[in-house]
């Protein structure tokens, strides 16, 4: 390998380590990730809603700005907010599909408050959203608070 070529692997390399970086505290103690393609908003602002109501009714919300608790789950192929703790399964597309959210930022089935924008849609492809399309909602979530286990 080249001179030139190991700079620019080594630039991209660190470019996207930079992108995928940990996230870092908010002022309130939360963390407040990179937020990849989520809109910056101020989180006292944000409606709060339960999970029930989202899901009940997640067109309601669309575009709207809620902070919702429930529990994070993250691994391959998810990234999701579920009721729980504990999840019963995880597979089941029973909470919203979440975005912005840096892998491994939290443990798995964390319970968290999320504060982001919604998107609703159908959950079929190509409507669903989230993995497969099968997600009647996703919240783009760049504000993350966990929160002490129950």
């Amino acid at each position: 390998m080249g001179i030139s070529k190991g700079i620019a692997l080594a630039a991209a390399a660190m470019h996207v380590g930079l992108l995928a970086g940990p996230p870092t505290r908010e002022d309130g103690g939360g963390i407040a990730p990179n937020g990849l393609r989520c809109p910056g908003f101020s989180p006292s602002r944000a409606l709060p809603v339960t999970l029930e109501a989202l899901r009940a009714d997640p067109m309601r919300y669309h575009g709207r700005l809620l902070r919702v608790r429930g529990a994070y789950v993250d691994g391959f192929e998810m990234s999701a907010l579920h009721f729980g703790p504990p999840v019963q399964d995880p597979w089941v597309a029973e909470g919203v599909w979440v975005n912005g959210i840096p892998i491994l930022a939290l443990p798995s089935e964390q319970a968290v408050e999320l504060t982001g924008i919604v998107a609703a849609g159908r959950p079929v492809l190509p409507f669903g959203k989230g993995h497969l399309g099968q997600w009647p909602a996703e919240l783009c979530a760049p504000s993350i608070l966990p929160l002490a286990a129950q």
